[in-house]
């Protein structure tokens, strides 16, 4: 039976990922194929590629402590936020021509991909992977599984508007979490015949001040019914809820990593149940 980890979406909560796959190595739940979106696709990804978590834990410091991959959510902020707005303007101005297509270009990016996966490409991974976006021009979810790994994944992170769309093969891709922020669905047209799936919980806020915190609770309602949809798919569910954790603080990596280790802990003897009565 084919074991397959899809890692689902949520900035620097992504973290998470690693605590979960540590604890299910610790386990000897084997993993034999994995999928991502957004920052699930990175931390699979390097897991894919490596297939040592303790490296992979290594790399993400490293390229935490070297490069500025913070980024902001204009969402979740309203007008009157005077710190946004200066950071937006400064990032604007030093990249004016990202003012085309988003508020951000994919220079930083690009930089923290490269370190974690230099010049290897998909089927270099020890652990066969796939990155999911979304085109925009046909509105449908793709499984990247070729070519470079930093292009793949740069275009499963390209959360629209933010971030610039990537053109590959005729497609215009944006940030797999707009459908698939857990591609468990796609992980099984990959091949896999038991899916874990693994969701970083954060609940939709039911208050709301202003028109931009309206619009994100309204899109907030949409894409839980949509991960729901794409949780449906999977054999076993894990939720790494992290209360109060900041999505756009990548030096708090540390404190993900060990939620996403207790929490899988914690669900490991429901998983391995499930697994024996899937093998029988």
């Amino acid at each position: 039976m084919r074991i397959g980890l899809s890692l689902g979406g949520g900035g620097a909560r992504g973290f998470a990922h690693i605590g979960v796959i540590k604890a299910l190595r610790e386990a000897g739940v084997p993993i034999d194929l994995v999928n991502g979106s957004s920052a699930g696709a990175v931390v699979g990804g390097a897991y894919a590629l490596y297939a040592d978590i303790e490296r992979t834990i290594a790399k993400a410091e490293e390229v935490v402590h070297t490069v500025d991959v913070s980024y902001f959510n204009m969402f979740r902020y309203s007008m009157e936020s005077r710190p946004f707005l200066r950071n937006w303007l400064v990032s604007a101005i030093c990249d004016l021509s990202a003012l085309r297509s988003s508020i951000l270009s994919h220079k930083n990016n690009l930089r923290a991909l490269e370190m974690l996966f230099g010049q290897y490409e998909f089927s270099d991974t020890q652990v066969p992977f796939s990155s999911v976006a979304v085109d925009l021009l046909t509105g449908e979810t793709v499984i990247i599984k070729e070519g470079k790994l930093i292009d793949g994944v740069l275009a499963s992170t390209s959360i629209p508007g933010i971030f610039p769309p990537v053109e590959r093969d005729g497609r215009l891709l944006v940030d797999g979490c707009v459908l698939a922020d857990v591609p468990a669905r796609e992980l099984r047209q990959e091949g896999a015949e038991f899916v874990i799936a693994i969701r970083l919980g954060a609940e939709v806020e039911t208050s709301y001040r202003n028109g931009f915190d309206l619009l994100n609770y309204v899109d907030g309602l949409k894409g839980r019914e949509l991960t729901q949809w794409e949780l449906d798919q999977a054999d076993f569910q894990i939720t790494i809820d992290i209360p109060d954790f900041d999505s756009s603080r990548f030096d708090n990596y540390e404190i993900a990593i060990a939620q996403g280790y207790k929490v899988t802990k914690y669900a490991l003897p429901d998983l391995e149940r499930k697994l024996g009565d899937s093998n029988v």
